[in-house]
């Protein structure tokens, strides 16, 4: 635009020079002459009006530039100075069902079975997730408990825990009460994390695990997911 705006400049200012020239020779020519000589002297001021508003117009437009260049450094200097190039994040499911009453309490749950692993910070041997940088972290996770008593006849219950640091962070439960009433739940939390903070799930002790836990047979599946956000 400021390029366009200069070749506008140049163009009116060889037009201003050669009326100004012309309008010195028709001074001294015939009444006839004197006319056109007016005529052109007023074009001439129209372009003169013209020419102060767009060279007001290329001012404005100069400051605003300035004023976003202003604006874009300051919103650069308040990024966080983190690597940002990096991509963390995990998806896993665990493969086979299990009876509630024989898995516990407090037992981490391993999700075996990968989707994806970017970063290779999940480790479907153990269950656990371990920040590989520094930043913002989202998990969710979901259960499944059916309507089929176990061995002794309870029907599925549990509650699970996200765990950061041995620190409970987020909680859901899944209940069901009698026959083929199958129940669910998803949990959603997002977390800042130091790079070596561990992240795991695990059965909570507020409620004791009962009946058939379900998962991976074509129903449903338990998975737990992590990625990295900021």
């Amino acid at each position: 635009m400021f390029l366009k705006t200069k070749m506008v400049f140049i163009r009116t200012f060889y037009v201003y020079v050669f009326i100004m020239t012309t309008g010195i020779q028709l001074s001294s020519s015939t009444k006839a002459d004197a006319d056109i000589n007016q005529a052109l002297m007023e074009k001439l001021r129209v372009l003169e009006e013209k020419f102060a508003k767009l060279e007001n117009d290329c001012k404005q437009s100069t400051l605003r530039i300035e004023e976003m260049s202003k604006s874009v450094n300051s919103r650069r200097l308040l990024l966080p100075n983190s690597d940002t190039t990096q991509t963390v994040a995990f998806s896993a499911y665990l493969s086979k069902s299990f009876d509630g009453s024989t898995f516990g309490t407090l037992r981490e749950i391993v999700y075996d079975k990968l989707e994806s692993n970017i970063g290779h910070a999940y480790n479907n041997y153990t269950g656990t997730f371990v920040a590989p940088i520094s930043g913002v972290y989202a998990f969710t996770w979901s259960i499944y408990v059916a309507g089929k008593p176990d061995g002794s006849g309870n029907q599925g219950e549990i509650a699970i825990e996200l765990v950061v640091n041995a620190k409970v962070v987020g909680l859901t439960h899944a209940d069901t009460e009698s026959v083929n009433d199958d129940d669910s739940a998803t949990g959603f939390v997002i977390k800042s994390l130091s790079a070596g903070d561990s992240v795991l799930m695990r059965s909570s002790n507020v409620f004791r695990p009962e009946g058939h836990i379900m998962s991976g047979n074509g129903r449903a599946r338990w998975t737990f997911s992590g990625w990295l956000i900021a």
